[in-house]
């Protein structure tokens, strides 16, 4: 089974918006992740990368754009599965080997830049962002009602109204109460683990639990 370290929400600091107001993680939060999750236990190869350097318009000004597209493979190790006994092709002496349990998936990215590395690096980093998804590593920021929570927890960073806002949102969501239920004062200091509602004890409280 995939660990489910992999597919864990990554801090709401590390979610960003792109010029199209879509949430995303860096490329390095992914590779963090895999490295965090799995040390050395995987490996991304790229099997396909072309370049176009005259598939778009010239900039405003008049600069040429490139075009790169990569495809890749990434492979996880899960685990050991077992030891077997091989012959060897000189002498028939058996030796013993390990087998171990992988899973690959596919990325393709693209990438669109004026500068030709520029473009490789970012066709390259969709690939592999791409590839993760398949394993549901940020998966859930496809979801509307999670990047709603992120926007919430990004104002709730810096101010107290939206603060107060996700202390309704996350008692809602950890006790698994309706959207529409208002909780009890006492459901939202259990959901905290705090016995006050004061601002600066709910924030030291999402601080200590990565919520903010």
């Amino acid at each position: 089974m995939i660990p489910k370290e992999l597919t864990e929400k990554f801090h709401p600091t590390l979610v960003r918006k792109n010029q199209s107001g879509q949430d995303y993680v860096p490329i390095d939060g992914y590779i963090n992740r895999l490295n965090e999750v799995l040390g050395h236990a995987w490996a991304w190869q790229i099997n396909k990368s072309e370049f176009y350097p005259d598939a778009a318009p010239t900039t405003k000004n008049g600069k040429p754009q490139y075009v790169a597209i990569v495809q890749g493979t990434l492979t996880i190790i899960l685990s050991d599965i077992g030891v077997i006994s091989v012959g060897d092709e000189d002498d028939g002496e058996p030796y013993l080997t390990t087998q171990k349990a992988m899973i690959s998936r596919d990325g393709i990215g693209a990438g669109l830049n004026f500068d030709p590395d520029t473009a490789v690096k970012t066709a390259q980093a969709e690939a592999l962002k791409k590839a993760c998804h398949q394993y549901g590593i940020a998966l859930y920021l496809w979801d509307s009602a999670e990047r709603d929570f992120v926007e919430l927890q990004r104002q709730a960073a810096k101010s107290d109204t939206a603060l107060k806002q996700l202390v309704v949102a996350y008692t809602q969501r950890s006790l698994e109460l309706d959207p529409g239920i208002m909780p009890e004062k006492d459901q939202m200091l259990s959901a905290l683990g705090v016995e006050d509602l004061d601002v600066d004890t709910i924030r030291k409280a999402f601080t200590t639990q990565g919520v903010l």
